[in-house]
């Protein structure tokens, strides 16, 4: 067997990868994002690179080279998700250190493994992975979404009446300061409150389409809170394409509701609380709602920002 896999070493390699890399392209066009894409199989690719690599005497030189073909893979697939309108720049950034880690681990484990294993069971332990995969899989159709409230705060130098009449009409909120505000993520460009039929709700204007935010809460000068009517569009990728269609787009990113409240520090202080509740289906979840978290907290500061500033200097 140990003879059969040296004979057939590139050739194996090669045929495995395709294969794991044909059906990681298959999660992400079915929008599969899990344990599975993002863990599971750039550690099984890492692994076998560095297991099989005991065929050959390797170096501190080669590991790198290796190193740099590896990264030289990922960006070739990374420019075909690209050009292919699978995936747009943003999400793909946002995923790659997570993937090259993994498959670093992948690799550093499968090396150590492969040198120690004197015995040779490359067949047992190509198995393992080829069952290990569908096991992933399955784990991810089970796997429940995030979900996490993420509030921001901020001090606000006027009175909370003042306050409470800027979000009882209508804001416009300055242009943000952030590079993936900038580059296509979702953030608020106005509200204004409106009645229609008896009922109350703030339009909303982002970005990249519009929205009504359902009032559920309105105590004067105290909270505001709010759910949305349709969902929002997370973010509009960076892409040589006017529009992708990128599963991740829709219903992956859900708001629960959001919630502005006031407290009154002194006559002339107020602390305002944005509160956001959301679910996310994409795994690993530590590494998502990390991300998820950041924007969120990023966005939300960028809405009292814009209102600090309109209460304290108009």
């Amino acid at each position: 067997m140990t003879k059969l896999f040296e004979k057939h070493l590139y050739l194996l390699v090669f045929t495995i990868i395709a294969l794991i890399i044909i059906a990681w392209f298959l999660l992400i066009e079915n929008g599969s994002y899990g344990i599975t894409l993002f863990l599971t199989i750039p550690i099984t690719i890492g692994f076998i690179i560095g297991y099989l690599s005991y065929f050959k005497d390797f170096s501190i030189r080669k590991i790198l080279t290796i190193g740099g073909k590896i990264a030289g893979g990922l960006l070739i697939i990374s420019v075909i998700l690209i050009v292919c309108g699978i995936e747009g720049a943003i999400c793909i950034i946002m995923a790659l250190p997570f993937i090259a880690f993994a498959i670093l681990v992948g690799y550093s484990v499968g090396l150590i493994l492969g040198n120690l294993d004197k015995s040779r069971y490359t067949g047992s332990v190509l198995l393992f992975f080829l069952i290990i995969n569908p096991a992933s899989y399955i784990f991810d159709t089970y796997a429940e979404p995030i979900q996490d409230t993420v509030t921001t705060e901020m001090i606000v130098n006027a009175p909370s009446e003042k306050v409470w009449q800027l979000l009882s009409t209508e804001i416009k909120f300055s242009k943000p300061d952030f590079v993936l505000f900038e580059k296509g993520v979702s953030y608020p460009q106005s509200i204004k409150l409106t009645e229609h039929n008896g009922r109350s709700f703030y339009t909303c204007t982002t970005n990249n389409d519009k929205i009504n935010l359902n009032i559920d809460e309105f105590t004067d000068n105290k909270k505001v809170k709010f759910s949305l009517e349709n969902q929002t569009v997370p973010m509009k990728e960076v892409s040589p394409y006017d529009e992708i269609d990128a599963k991740h787009l829709h219903e992956y990113f859900i708001v629960n509701y959001g919630e502005i409240s006031l407290e009154k520090l002194s006559e002339n202080k107020t602390k305002i609380t944005a509160k956001t509740q959301y679910s996310y289906k994409i795994a690993p979840k530590w590494y998502w709602k990390k991300w998820s978290n950041y924007i969120l907290d990023k966005m939300q500061g960028h809405v009292l920002n814009s209102i600090k500033n309109q209460t304290e200097h108009d």
